[in-house]
Parts: structure tokens; sequence; C-alpha cells
């Protein structure tokens, strides 16, 4: 069996084209160029593929023709080279649907990933844009259908060939579509895919629902766990690109999330005003158990003592409040003041505790633990604050701070608070940390207490080696706001060791709602909410 070479037709046809006009004779180029021009066009519409047997025909005759024509052979030139052109014909007759077909079903599988990844909604325009690409390539892939199917019923050989050859334009066109269809689609996809994160971010409210209900439930409602274990399947499969499937059910678990607050969180409001009864109750017990006719030889000691009787009587009023918002379902609303009521209880025993100590001490100030058998632990206080105090200087970045007596009562969250300090109550811990030595009790300080004020950032351990200069005046210790300087036309002097009030009350928090202010139990209240 012979086997035919590949060979460069452009070269042949001008090789022969060049030896037959030098004989005198005509070649049929136009039958040749039409024949390679069919052959080119099969091949890229992958005739190899689905019709090999003409397209492997088509080249034969192509073959034939230059063989024809380099022997004078001109009649079997022309009638070969048509002949290659027909089966060239044929086999893209043959292929041009099964190329359609195939860039068609990768265009569908684009948009179906892409709509898996969310792309609908995440990246719209542009699988909005595949989608309508791919209707496009479906009205012309059904054109073209209609097109072949047609061309055979054409009277004459010259319509024949016309609506054949449109029926081959219609198919081409409809692969564009198709191919154009897909680069969109995996477009919208990558698109879609690159907010994976953002939408596991968008999941923290029903995270904190979930968190919420399980501490109104204490752990004990099964249904929160298996909400979150429903949550947690869909961040998976959000997180493996099937972004759709995962987000289907993000609003039910939402919805859900919601519900699971609202069934708890009225018995967890019952739980908080019963819990605010019972803390009242031992404040007031405290309270009680304290004589007052002893108290009647130090004002210090009854103005502590009716500062303690205020907080109380704030206590009371909190919890009042909140039995109102129980009963009117404001059950958020309820537990919040349960909890203010908790807090200024507490506060009311750690009072009560003190007055108690300075009954028993003899001592009317407050924080002092009396003269006997305490003079050395007192002087240790002092001395811890004598590098720096006596010195004067400071490490760069720290201050001090004169507690006052005012109202409403400085407390270190809203020290904290002050714009020459931090500026946000949130930071009062570093005060707490840079003062132990000073503050047995965080919701306790005392009037011209001077307190170091540490940087923002870095440690409250305060290093006097660190000092650059010594600082004078108002640097050294600073006693009130910006605002209330334009008032006060004194400021507490600085002072060479750490200064004990003398015949002061201590400073206690105001009442809040918050939760930024330090107490006993480790709660804080904001400075925004306590203003």
């Amino acid at each position: 069996m012979k086997t035919f070479r590949a060979i460069s037709f452009p070269s042949l046809v001008l090789g022969v084209l060049g030896f037959l006009v030098a004989c005198g004779a005509e070649l049929p180029v136009k039958e040749l160029a039409e024949a390679k021009t069919a052959i080119t066009r099969a091949k890229d519409a992958g005739a190899e593929r689905y019709a090999s047997g003409e397209f492997e025909e088509a080249r034969k005759s192509l073959l034939t023709a230059h063989e024809k024509a380099s022997n004078e052979d001109l009649g079997e030139t022309k009638k070969s080279a048509e002949y290659a052109k027909s089966k060239a014909y044929d086999a893209l007759e043959k292929s041009y649907p099964q190329l359609t077909e195939e860039s068609k079903a990768s265009a569908s599988t684009a948009i179906n990933e892409a709509d898996e990844a969310y792309a609908s909604q995440l990246a719209a325009e542009p699988y909005n844009n595949a989608v309508e690409l791919k209707k496009e390539g479906d009205t012309l892939r059904d054109n073209a259908d209609r097109t072949l199917e047609s061309y055979p019923k054409e009277s004459g050989d010259d319509a024949k060939l016309k609506t054949r050859l449109a029926a081959f334009d219609q198919y081409e066109q409809s692969n564009k579509k198709y191919l154009e269809s897909k680069k969109a689609a995996t477009d919208a996809k990558s698109l879609a895919l690159s907010q994976k994160q953002q939408l596991i971010d968008s999941l923290a409210d029903i995270e904190k629902n979930l968190d919420d209900a399980d501490r109104y439930a204490g752990g004990q409602d099964p249904e929160v766990a298996q909400t979150r274990e429903r949550l947690n399947a869909a961040k998976g499969k959000i997180d493996e690109g099937k972004i759709k499937e995962g987000y289907s059910d993000i609003d039910d678990i939402r919805k859900k999330s919601a519900e699971l607050v609202a069934k708890n969180i009225q018995a967890y409001a019952l739980k908080k005003k019963v819990e605010a009864k019972d803390s009242i109750g031992k404040a007031k017990d405290k309270l009680s158990g304290i004589d007052q006719s002893k108290l009647k030889s130090s004002k210090d000691l009854q103005t502590s003592y009716q500062r303690a009787d205020e907080n109380l009587k704030a206590a009371d009023e909190s919890l009042a409040s909140a039995e109102e918002l129980y009963s009117s379902e404001k059950y958020e609303d309820s537990i919040g003041r349960s909890e203010e009521a908790i807090r200024l209880s507490r506060i009311v025993v750690d009072q009560s505790d003190d007055i108690a100590e300075r009954l028993r001490t003899g001592s009317s100030v407050a924080g002092r633990k009396g003269d006997a058998g305490d003079s050395s632990s007192s002087s240790t206080r002092k001395g811890e604050d004598t590098t720096a105090s006596s010195s004067g200087e400071l490490p760069e970045g720290w201050k001090k701070y004169v507690v006052r007596k005012k109202i409403p009562a400085d407390c270190l969250w809203r020290i904290a608070a002050y714009k020459q300090h931090y500026g946000t109550s949130k930071l009062w811990k570093r005060i707490y940390e840079a003062n132990r030595s000073k503050i047995r009790n965080a919701n306790l300080i005392y009037p011209k207490q001077v307190l170091l004020i540490p940087p923002a950032k870095g440690s409250t351990k305060f290093d006097p080696k660190k000092a650059p200069k010594k600082q004078t005046g108002s640097d050294k210790v600073e006693a009130s706001t910006p605002e209330e300087k334009k008032e006060e036309t004194t400021t507490p002097p600085a002072s060479t060791s750490e200064q004990e009030p003398e015949e002061e009350e201590p400073t206690t928090p105001a009442p809040s709602t918050g939760n930024e202010q330090p107490s006993d139990s480790g709660e804080q209240e904001s400075d925004e909410e306590a203003r």
C-alpha cells in the first residue's frame, strides 16, 4: 500500500504552477486553492478526530491532484481537486455538530462549576455573561442544525452548496460563543472563590448567637451543638469551593440560631434575677452587720458607709429595673440590669469589708491597717515607689496621676479613658498591673493616691533605669483632665513616695450597665456607656 508523505501544499502548488505556466498550460489554481482551504478548515474543526476517513481521503485526493498537475494532466488535476474539496466538506458536515456539542458541554460544565461557587451572587457580571453567551451559542447551533438538514432539499448544486456553507458558518459562530462562554464562566468562578474567607467571616453573627444561646442554656441545650455542627459543615463546604451548597443552608441556620437565643434567654434572665437578688441580700447582710454607732467618731467612716449604702440602693434600683424589663420580655436588657445589680452588690461587700477592717484595726483612714505591726509593710510599700518618685524621673511614655475626690468618682477605667492617658477605658488593666503594690482591690482606689500610668503598649513593669530625664512641674504628677484644668486652680503636688490618703474614703465606680469596669468578678465597664 502506497504511503503518503506530508507535503507543503503551498510549495507544491507554486512549484506546479510555475512549471505549467512556463509550458503555456492553464493550471486549475482556483480548484486547488479551494480544496486546500476546505481541508484546512476541516482540520480546525477536528475532522481528524470526528471524521478521520473523510478527512484522510480529502488529503489524498489533493496530493493526487498535485501529482497529476506535475504530469501536465490538467483534467485529472481539476477532478482530483474538486473531489478533495467535496470530501473535505463531508468531513466538515460530520465534524461541526460534534465539535459544537463538545464545546457546549465544556461551557455548561464551566457554568455549573461557577454556579457551585455561587458566582451568580458573588460574580454576577461575568457569570451572567457566560450564561448569555451559551444561550447565543445554543441558538446558532439550532439554526445550523436546521440549515444543514435542509440543504439537500435545495434545487441546483449552487443553491445546495451555498446553504451547506451557511450551515458551516453558523456552526463556527456557535462554537466561538461556547468557547467565550466557558472563559467567562471560569473567570466568574475564580472571582467567586476569592471571596470564600469574606463569606466565612460574615457568619460571625451566627457564631455569637450560638455562643449566647449556649451561655444562656448553661451548655445543656443539645440543639445548640447540633446547629453548630450544621454551621461548621456549611463552612467546610464553602472552604472547599462549594459555596452555593454551603451557603444554601446558612439562612436556615441563622434563623435557628436566633430561635435558640430566644428559647434560652428567658430562663437565663430569670436565673440572673435570682442571682442578683441573692447577691444583694448578701451585701445587705454585710452592710447591716456594721455597728453604725462606732462610725460616729470618724467622718471618713461615715462617708464610706454612706457610699456603700448608695451603691446598695443603686443595686436595688437595677434589680427593680431588671424585673420590669423581664415583664416586658426585654430579656437581654433585663440580664444587663441584673448583672449591674450583681456588680454593685459585690462592690458593697468589698466596701463593707474595708469598713469592718478599719474598725477592727482602729484606723479611720481607708486602706490603712493601723500603726501596730504594719509599719514595716507600709514602709516597704512606700519604698517600692521611692526610686521613681524621689528622683522625679519617669521612663519615656510613663506618667503619674493623683486620684481625686470628685463626682463621678475616679476609678481605673475612668482614669484610663482620659484623653491624656489612653482615651479608652479598655486599657484600665495596664494601670492596675503597674500599681499592684498599691491597689489591693481594683474596685477600691483612694483620693490622693499617686498612680503610675504606663504607656499604651509595652511592659507595665516600672523600670526607673529607663528614665531619660528628670521631669518637673505638671509633668511629674497629672491630677486633672484637660477639661477640668480650666476649673481647677491648683494641682496636687507630686509625691516623693507613695502617698496614702489621709482621712479620705475610697472612691468607687459609678453604677453602670456596661462591662468594662473592673470588679471583683472580673467584669468591666465601657467608658462610653458609663458616661
